[in-house]
C-alpha cells in the first residue's frame, strides 16, 4: 500500500497483490505435492527397522507423520491467505471503480 501525501490517499499496486497471491498458491501447491507424493509415500517404522531399532523407527515414523501433518496445515493455511489476497485485491478494484463511477 502507498500513501500518497499530496492527496491524502491511499493506493495499492493490484497486479503485484495478484501475483503475490499466485506466488503463494504455487508455493502451496509444491508444498502439498511434496507431502503427498513423497512424505507419504515414506514406509519407514519400526518393522523396517529391525529389532535393535524398533524405537528409533517408530519415532522416525512418528517424527515424519507430524512433519507430513504441519507442512499440510502450512499449504492450507497459505491458500488461505492467497486467497484473502485476491479477495481483497477484488474489493478495493470495486470501490475504485465504483469512486470513479461517482466521480464522472
Amino acid at each position: 500500500m502507498r500513501l500518497d501525501n499530496a492527496d491524502n490517499s491511499a493506493s495499492i499496486d493490484v497486479a503485484a497483490v495478484y501475483t503475490v497471491a499466485a506466488r503463494i498458491d504455487d508455493a502451496a501447491e509444491l508444498i502439498h505435492g511434496a507431502v503427498s507424493k513423497h512424505l507419504a509415500g515414506l514406509g519407514f517404522g519400526a518393522a523396517h527397522a529391525g529389532r535393535a531399532h524398533a524405537a528409533r523407527g517408530d519415532a522416525l515414523r512418528m517424527a515424519l507423520d507430524r512433519l507430513g501433518a504441519e507442512l499440510s496445515q502450512w499449504a492450507r493455511a497459505a491458500t488461505e491467505i492467497a486467497v484473502a489476497l485476491r479477495s481483497a485485491a477484488d474489493r478495493y478494484v470495486a470501490a475504485d471503480r465504483y469512486a470513479a463511477a461517482r466521480i464522472a
